[in-house]
């Protein structure tokens, strides 16, 4: 089974509503992972992953934290040029894409987190520091 990657927990995302995310694909020219614009979507129980690029011009659906959803939460929605997408298919239905789709990303509900699969992030963890440069632990008590 690939690796999963917690995004988020099944709660931070609405019932019809959607979240972007940017995370770090690994790979990239120099080796230190490239940015990868990601929407995650529900409906009811089930989550949809996409990329976030409309098909269009590859622009971001909503850049800069728009919002990518429409205001009734029916469709995605491109915030470049009004192309409207199906919230779990990620089929464009109007706009200049008709009849193109948002690239879909496989999502797995894991104990309560969102995460996705079948990719490889960049991790930027700490563990390959030497120890001189890990912080201290300190373990308090009330």
């Amino acid at each position: 089974m690939d690796e999963l990657y917690a995004i988020c927990q099944t709660f931070e995302i609405d019932d019809n509503d959607a979240r972007s995310f940017v995370l770090k694909k690994a790979g990239g020219e120099d080796g230190e992972g490239v940015a990868w614009p990601i929407i995650i979507s529900r409906k009811g129980n089930n989550y949809y992953g996409f990329e976030n690029a409309c098909p269009h011009q590859g622009l971001q659906l909503g850049a800069g934290g728009a919002e990518v959803m429409d205001d009734e939460g029916n469709f995605l929605v491109c915030r470049h040029h009004g192309a409207q997408f199906d919230i779990d298919s990620g089929k464009c239905f109007s706009g200049p894409c008709q009849g193109k789709e948002l690239t879909p990303i496989a999502i797995v509900v894991d104990d309560g987190d969102v995460c996705i699969t079948g990719v490889e992030l960049a991790e930027e963890d700490g563990l390959d520091l030497p120890d001189s440069d890990m912080p201290e632990v300190v373990i308090t008590g009330d």
